[in-house]
């Protein structure tokens, strides 16, 4: 497809509706806004200037029969460049079609079976005319001129494909959804405090998806557990968060203690210790 810039979508919106109401002079509305682009896309499928054109005349005002369904905006533009591809691809062009202009109305004579009486010598019996099909008339199209460099470009752009190149559409990504907290705290299990306080870590991992963390609250017994902090990790991410304990009287009476410190969105890690007595 040619890389003409599409017009707004809101003279899409116009061409369909006038070709929906059969207005008078839609065909050749749709020919003004699209005529060029289409004239060269058609050129880059027959490798001539003149066919081309007379390629976009045939598809366009084949608009003008009553009963054709037309697309919405939204795929107006696309619609338009496969009724001319197909229009290039048909046999012989469909050249056999010859327009005949009856006062002020159009009307398309069909003349399939000619060629078969004119071989014949024209001893065989005449077929009956085909039925006239009367139509509204539409303003002449205006010709279009594109020049050497317009059509070196596009066959640059088209190569080999005589397709109408496939628009892919766009993926959508899913959002991942709230991760959860996984906590390790193997190494607050079991520690010894004699007089100074000790640190321990306790490891902190995002599992399916960004967690935003924080220490909700610490809970000790037997001596004094402390924790703080909070942040935001990624899927797949870790941090460490430093659990201090403090041994008090009680601690040493009863020769140890424990505690646990929540996160949040979930998550608890469990502390315990030993103490010796002075």
């Amino acid at each position: 497809m040619p890389s003409n810039a599409a017009p707004p979508l809101n003279e899409d919106f116009r061409l369909v509706e006038g070709l929906r109401g059969q207005r008078p002079g839609a065909v050749g509305h749709v020919y003004n806004v699209y005529g060029p682009e289409l004239v060269e896309y058609a050129e880059g499928l027959l490798g001539d200037h003149g066919r081309a054109v007379e390629a976009v005349r045939s598809a366009l005002l084949a608009l003008r029969v009553k009963g054709v369904e037309v697309p919405d905006a939204g795929t107006f533009r696309d619609w338009l460049y496969e009724l001319v591809r197909d229009e290039c691809r048909a046999p012989a062009r469909r050249g056999r079609r010859r327009i005949v202009v009856i006062g002020a109305a159009a009307a398309v004579v069909l003349v399939a079976g000619i060629a078969a009486v004119l071989e014949s010598g024209g001893g065989g019996k005449p077929e009956p005319a085909p039925p006239v099909a009367v139509a509204t008339p539409e303003p002449s199209l205006p010709s279009v001129t594109v020049s050497p460099a317009q059509r070196d470009e596009q066959k640059k752009r088209d190569g080999k494909k005589h397709d109408k190149p496939a628009v892919a559409k766009p993926k959508k990504h899913r959002k991942a959804g709230p991760g959860r907290l996984a906590v390790g705290d193997g190494g607050c299990h079991g520690i010894g405090v004699a007089g100074l306080p000790r640190s321990c870590p306790v490891r902190l991992t995002a599992v399916g998806g960004t967690v935003h963390w924080a220490v909700t609250s610490v809970r000790s017994r037997g001596g004094r557990v402390s924790a703080s902090g909070g942040g935001t990790l990624t899927a797949g991410r870790s941090t460490t968060v430093n659990v201090v304990v403090r041994p008090t009287v009680l601690c040493y009476i009863g020769g140890g203690g424990g505690g646990s410190v929540s996160f949040s969105p979930g998550g608890t890690a469990t502390v315990s210790y030993t103490c010796w007595r002075r």
